[in-house]
């Protein structure tokens, strides 16, 4: 097959977390370009489109797995915020089932006077992101228990 078909990629490096609690490390694969925005793919571009499954190389046994995205309950990947945006910080506790929980800041692209978490949550995509020190995570909205807002208002 000739290789002038081929699209160029570049590899993420990915931590699934599992609703089954099984965590699978590896590598994804993302576009130079987004199809929604300028500049390069993200994870979250990934896992935005409407395939149900991840592609994924298992970096401790090599193998190639589809994973069914709907059951990523959250991910540690990178993440960069766009400067674009001013963002109102939440400190959260997040409660998945079988008490599995992330602790950290919701960085929400809203203005300060209508930054309601309750709004946050329930709208937008099925995946958002939590940061938690120097690490960050995308957070599946459909696989939590329950939110804990921690130090203030709604």
């Amino acid at each position: 097959m000739s290789d002038s078909f081929r699209v160029e990629k570049r590899e993420e490096p990915v931590s699934l977390f599992m609703a089954d609690g099984v965590v699978l490390e590896g590598r994804v694969h993302l576009s130079q370009y987004a199809m929604h925005h300028t500049g390069e793919q993200t994870v979250l571009d990934l896992l935005m489109e409407k395939n149900p499954f991840l592609p994924m190389h298992s970096s401790t046994s090599g193998e190639f797995h589809l994973v069914q995205k709907m059951l990523i309950s959250h991910l540690r990947c990178e993440i960069h915020l766009s400067n674009e945006f001013s963002y109102t910080e939440r400190e959260v506790k997040i409660c998945f089932p079988g008490n599995d929980t992330l602790t950290g800041s919701l960085r929400m692209d809203v203005p300060e006077h209508g930054a309601r978490l309750t709004d946050y949550i329930n709208g937008g995509n099925d995946f958002f992101p939590l940061f938690s020190g120097e690490i960050s995570y995308l957070v599946n909205r459909n696989l939590i228990r329950d939110i804990v807002l921690l130090g203030g208002s709604r």
